[in-house]
C-alpha cells in the first residue's frame, strides 16, 4: 500500500505507515448522534484519487504494476509474459572443463617439450638435464657466470653419463675458466682425456693450455709427451721440442765387450747431466755426471738426462762386459761307494785370493735338485752324506754374479740306515685312500656336520665333501661305491701316515721319511729329497718366520695306471698344526 502522505509503499496489510507513522487511508466523515462519541467510518480505507497536480490518471497503478513485476518470482506468469532462465550450473561445468583442458595442455607442453622443460628450469622447477645445460648456456651468454656454473653442475649431477658428455664437459670447463676457477676446469678437461677420449687431442690441448698459462712448464711438457704417445699427433711432439733440451749421448756404443770399457756422457747443448743405474727418479735421485765411468765385469745399464729449467728425455744404454768364468768347485772326496758314514767338503778353485772380486761364493745341494743362489750356501763345514745314493751338486759365483759350471758327483754310502721315500703304501691308519667307503668312514668317524657335491679336478667322477669339526673328507663315486680320496684334519687323535700326528715336532715327522740331510738356505727353506722316479719332498718357510711353513711330500704311484699321492703338514712354530693327504688320479710332474 502507498502512503497518501509520504508516498512510500509498504505492506498492504498495514494501516499505519512505517516511514511517517501516519494513518495511510482517508479519514472517514464524522457521524455524530446526539452527544455520542464521534465514530469514523473506515469501511473503505483505500485512498482516493489524490494525485499531485499534473499526474495522469492510472499512473499510480502502472507504477505499482511495474514494481510488482520486478519483485515477482522467476517462472511466475504475469500478464502473459515469461522471463528467460539462465543455467548457471551448465556455465560452471563448461568453465571447469575449459580450465582442465587448459591445465592439461600446459602440463603436457611443460613436461613433454624441450621448450617446456626450459621454462620449468627457468622457474626453478624440476626439469631435464638438457634443459639445465641450455639454461646454463643462457646464463653464460648473459654474463651470469656463477649461475651458469651452478646450473651446469646441476645438469651434470642429474645425468653424469650423457650421450654427448664430452661436449657438455667442454661447456662446464669453459664456464669454470670464465669464473676464474682454472683448477676445476683442468679437472674437467683431464677427465675427458683420461676417461672418455684418451686417443683424442681435445682434452690434452686444453689442460696443456691451462698449464702453460700458469707457467707450469714441466708439467705441460710431461703431458705433451703422453699426448703424443696416446694420440699419435705429431703436433704435440713439435710443441714439446720447443721447451725440452736434447738428451745426452755416450762415447761408447751400447753392446757386449770382452774387455773393460770407459764411457763418457755428453750434453749437445752443454747442460748438466744426471744419470742412474737403477730405477731412481731422474734427475732428483740421480748422480751428477762429472768424470768418465769405468765398466768392469758384468752388466751395466745407465739412464741419463740433461737438465736446464726442464728435463730432457732419457738416454737408456746398456753394456755387458764378460770376463773369465769362475771355475767350478771341487770336492775333497772322490765319487764312489763307501762303507759307513762319510762327509765331504767343497773347495773354491779360484787361485787369486787378493782380488775380492775373484773370491767366489759356493752353493750346493744334496737333495737332488739343481743348485742356485737360493740353495744352501757353503760356509766351510763338512757336508754329511746320507745312507744310500747321494749326488752332490755345487756352483761357484764370483763378485760380478757370474756362475761357474756345476760340480756333479755321486756317492753310495752302505751300512747306514735310512727311511723309505713317501709312497703309495703310506695312509691314514684305518682310513686308506681309495679303499674305505663312505659308509665305513661314517661308522668310524660318525655322521658329518654337513655334506655337499663339489667339482675337484684331482679325480674323474662325481665327488662330494663331508665336513666335520676337525676338517673335511672328500669322496668320489666309483664302481665299488663312494670311496675316500682326500682327508684334511687338525684332530690330534687321528693317526696319519707312519704314525704322524697333529702336535708333533717337525723334526720327528721328517725323521719318519727319507731325508738327505740338506741344510736350510738363508730364508729357511729346505730340500729333503728329489727323485725323478719316486717323487720329492721339501719344506717352504713363511717369509717372516722360518719355523712356520709347509712340509710337502709327493709320491708317484705306479700300478694299473700312474697316480700321485700328496701329503702336506702345516707347520706352526715348528710343530704340526694340520695334516692333509690327497689322492690324484694322474701323475704330478716332478720337474722343479
Amino acid at each position: 500500500m502507498i502512503c497518501i502522505h509520504c508516498r512510500k509503499e509498504s505492506n498492504p496489510a498495514s494501516r499505519v505507515c512505517p516511514y511517517c507513522g501516519r494513518f495511510m487511508g482517508e479519514e472517514a466523515a464524522l457521524i455524530i448522534q446526539g452527544d455520542a462519541v464521534p465514530v469514523y467510518d473506515d469501511s473503505d480505507y483505500r485512498p482516493q484519487d489524490r494525485r499531485p497536480p499534473g499526474r495522469a490518471p492510472g499512473a499510480d497503478k502502472r507504477s505499482a504494476k511495474r514494481r510488482r513485476r520486478r519483485t515477482a518470482k522467476p517462472g511466475r506468469k504475469r500478464d502473459g509474459y515469461r522471463r528467460v532462465m539462465i543455467n548457471w550450473a551448465m556455465i560452471g561445468l563448461v568453465a571447469v572443463i575449459l580450465l582442465f583442458v587448459l591445465g592439461l595442455g600446459s602440463y603436457v607442453y611443460l613436461k613433454m617439450t624441450p621448450n617446456g622443460q626450459l621454462i620449468l628450469a627457468r622457474m626453478g622447477r624440476e626439469a631435464s638435464a638438457d634443459a639445465y645445460w641450455t639454461l646454463g648456456t643462457e646464463y653464460l651468454d648473459q654474463g651470469y657466470v656463477a649461475r651458469s656454473v651452478s646450473t651446469y653442475e646441476k645438469a651434470l649431477g642429474m645425468q653424469p653419463e650423457h650421450p654427448e658428455l664430452v661436449d657438455r664437459l667442454m661447456l662446464l670447463g669453459e664456464a669454470y675458466e670464465v669464473a676464474s676457477q682454472p683448477d676445476k676446469a683442468e679437472e674437467v678437461y683431464t677427465r675427458i682425456y683420461e676417461e672418455l677420449q684418451p686417443a683424442q687431442p681435445l682434452g690434452y690441448r686444453n689442460v696443456i693450455r691451462l698449464m702453460l698459462q700458469q707457467e707450469r712448464i714441466s708439467e705441460a711438457v710431461a703431458l705433451m709427451k703422453v699426448a703424443a704417445e696416446k694420440t699419435k699427433d705429431d703436433s704435440f711432439t713439435a710443441q714439446r721440442a720447443s721447451y725440452v733440451p736434447l738428451p745426452p749421448t755416450a762415447t761408447v756404443a751400447a753392446g757386449r765387450y770382452l774387455i773393460r770399457q770407459t764411457v763418457e756422457f755428453v750434453s749437445p747443448q752443454g747442460y748438466d747431466i744426471y744419470y742412474a743405474t737403477g730405477n731412481e727418479l731422474l734427475p732428483e735421485g740421480g748422480t751428477l755426471y762429472t768424470e768418465p765411468i769405468n765398466l768392469g765385469e758384468g752388466s751395466h745399464s745407465f739412464r741419463a738426462v740433461c737438465v736446464s729449467s726442464l728435463v730432457s728425455d732419457e738416454m737408456n744404454i746398456k753394456y755387458v762386459v764378460t770376463l773369465p768364468q769362475p771355475p767350478a768347485p771341487k770336492a775333497n772326496l772322490a765319487a764312489g761307494t763307501y762303507e759307513g758314514q762319510r762327509s765331504v767338503k767343497l773347495r773354491d778353485m779360484e787361485t787369486d785370493k787378493k782380488d775380492p772380486k775373484k773370491q767366489n761364493t759356493m752353493y750346493y745341494t744334496i737333495d737332488g735338485t739343481t743348485p742356485t743362489v737360493d740353495s744352501p750356501r757353503y760356509v766351510g763345514e763338512a757336508i754329511k752324506l746320507a745312507g744310500g745314493r747321494t749326488v752332490l751338486r755345487a756352483i761357484a759365483v764370483n763378485g760380478y754374479g757370474k756362475v761357474s759350471n756345476e760340480l756333479n758327483i755321486g756317492f753310495t754310502i752302505k751300512n747306514v740306515r735310512f727311511k723309505d721315500y713317501f709312497n703309495g703304501d703310506d695312509d691314514f691308519k684305518s682310513l686308506p685312500m681309495m679303499k674305505i667307503t663312505y659308509e665305513d668312514f661314517v661308522k668310524a668317524q660318525g655322521e658329518p656336520q654337513s655334506s655337499a657335491p663339489i667339482d675337484d679336478d684331482a679325480v674323474a667322477g662325481e665327488s662330494f665333501v663331508a665336513r666335520y669339526r676337525w676338517g673335511e673328507a672328500r669322496f668320489v663315486s666309483l664302481d665299488i661305491g663312494r670311496v675316500l680320496y682326500h682327508l684334511d684334519t687338525d684332530d690330534p687323535g687321528m693317526s696319519g701316515p707312519r704314525g704322524s700326528k697333529v702336535g708333533m715336532d717337525m723334526t720327528e715327522v721328517t725323521a719318519m721319511f727319507r731325508d738327505m740331510g740338506q741344510l736350510p738356505n738363508e730364508r729357511g727353506d729346505r730340500g729333503i729329497y728329489y727323485d725323478i722316479t719316486n717323487g720329492y719332498a721339501n719344506y717352504k718357510a713363511e717369509s717372516d718366520d722360518p719355523t712356520t711353513g709347509r712340509l710337502l711330500y709327493v709320491a708317484t704311484v705306479y700300478g694299473e695306471s700312474v697316480s700321485t699321492r700328496i701329503l702336506i703338514f702345516t707347520i706352526r712354530a715348528g710343530h704340526v698344526e694340520r695334516i692333509q693327504m690327497r689322492y690324484v688320479d694322474r701323475k704330478v710332474s716332478n720337474v722343479l
